[in-house]
């Protein structure tokens, strides 16, 4: 006999984890000020032109929280890699955390007027965050028979999304060295998958068949996710595709960026908060909702699923019937990861550059705190590199390196902030890379 299932875990998760891919924020591009990447996360930095070009470019990061590849896939005693997902499970915090970012930055201009700046871009932006509690994949791969006489939470937070970023940006320099700066920006949404209301608890009774369970759980849907039955369900979302049809869709919202800038002798400092603003969902709209208590006190889906010899198909017409959905088609509204930035950027010869940063990311009831230093030497006229350090939650062995190759008006950005990725893959808790290149053409001479 098997371990008895927990159902309505399986359906839960029959919505939502198929599909979902999983952050490390983004420190090296902010530091880079050479570059138009710098200006992604403060619109007050700009690198030394009169006229910049960009060109397209990629971002992307990934995190994962208390388990790694290595923990999921070991090798047993003959040498062989197998699955091990009990010993993953036995790794989980009581909240647990899946994220990922991906930008395709597909053209950006910044023109300088002297002491004034105009700046204007396109990017498609998606964002995956999956943040579940531990007795989610307890109960789902292991069973219920370990909650007997408790009540467990097991409701999941998920917000999967997708639009396109059109903005237009100004700064300008108030007062010697200060520069002051803010970008609009208009978002057309591509898609969406997003729970609103997260409640989900099991009561599981002496006797192990008989469950209660006390929802108010809604996943809400542009776009993307059909529900017809429990055989009968799509997820069409897909991560990272470049997508024209929605480039001015009717799902639609509005964020701005500001940030300063002081540059003083050798010292440049700045400070920024971007992405404040919101995405209404309103276009092609379903929300699937579970409310109530849902009590399950017969022995004929129990016994089914006890059996090694179970008819499925007569098992998911009974659940069907117990667990059905209430299907609306309500807009709603969802804000994006509100980000902000404070460096500060010491040039100590001509040859060699020293920088600190503090990066938050507040995103649903939780903020992502990371610090960070750096160093950055010309080895070339042409050629410049640089390694960060930075620390954040659980992650304290983070090495990233970056170049930038100038060649005439060309140039050639890459970036990581975890080398280590590389070395050992199946040890690391997330992976981070940027790229871009760049057209500067006439040298912008700073004011005194």
């Amino acid at each position: 006999m098997r371990k008895f299932i927990y159902i309505p875990c399986l359906i839960i998760g029959s919505f939502i984890m198929p599909n979902l891919v999983g952050a490390q924020q983004d420190l090296s591009a902010h530091l880079m000020r050479q570059t138009w990447q710098s200006n992604r996360s403060n619109p007050a930095l700009l690198p030394d032109a009169r006229f910049i070009l960009s060109l397209p470019g990629l971002h992307n990061d990934f995190f994962i929280e208390n388990v790694t590849y290595g923990d999921l896939i070991r090798q047993n005693s003959e040498g062989e890699d197998v699955l091990d997902v009990d010993h993953a499970i036995s790794l989980l915090e009581t909240s647990n955390l899946i994220r990922e970012n991906l930008d395709i930055e597909t053209l950006g201009l910044g023109i300088r007027f002297g002491k004034i700046a105009l700046t204007g871009g396109h990017a498609l932006r998606f964002q995956a965050h999956l943040d579940y509690p531990k007795t989610l994949p307890q109960l789902v791969w292991q069973g219920n028979a370990q909650f007997v006489g408790q009540t467990v939470s097991f409701g999941p937070d998920i917000q999967l999304r997708g639009y396109h970023e059109w903005s237009l940006g100004a700064a300008a320099e108030l007062l010697p060295g200060l520069t002051l700066a803010g970008r609009a920006k208009w978002l057309s949404g591509v898609a969406d998958v997003s729970t609103s209301k997260r409640k989900l608890e099991l009561t599981t009774s002496d006797d192990v068949y008989q469950l209660e369970l006390d929802a108010d759980f809604q996943v809400n849907s542009a776009g993307s996710l059909r529900y017809n039955s429990f055989e009968d369900i799509s997820l069409d979302f897909n991560f990272g595709e470049f997508d024209t049809e929605r480039l001015f869709s009717k799902n639609s919202g509005f964020a701005f960026d500001l940030g300063l800038r002081f540059q003083k002798g050798n010292w440049d400092f700045a400070a920024s908060v971007t992405d404040i603003g919101q995405i209404d969902w309103k276009d092609a709209v379903k929300n699937y909702a579970f409310q109530g208590i849902y009590e399950y006190k017969g022995l004929d889906v129990a016994q089914a699923i006890l059996e090694d010899s179970t008819d499925f198909g007569s098992v998911l017409d009974t659940l069907e019937a117990l667990y059905q959905p209430t299907e609306t088609s309500i807009a709603y509204r969802t804000t994006l990861p509100m980000r902000s930035y404070l460096s500060a950027v010491w040039q100590f010869n001509s040859n060699w550059r020293f920088s600190g940063l503090v990066h938050m990311e507040s995103f649903e009831d939780r903020t992502f705190t990371a610090f960070a230093v750096g160093a950055s030497a010309q080895l070339l006229k042409m050629l410049e590199v640089g390694g960060v350090y930075s620390a954040r939650k659980d992650s304290y062995a983070n090495i990233g390196i970056n170049a930038t190759l100038n060649l005439g008006p060309l140039q050639v950005m890459a970036a990581t902030d975890n080398i280590l990725t590389l070395v050992n893959p199946k040890a690391s808790h997330g992976a981070h890379v940027r790229v871009g290149v760049n057209l500067l053409f006439g040298k912008f001479e700073q004011e005194e």
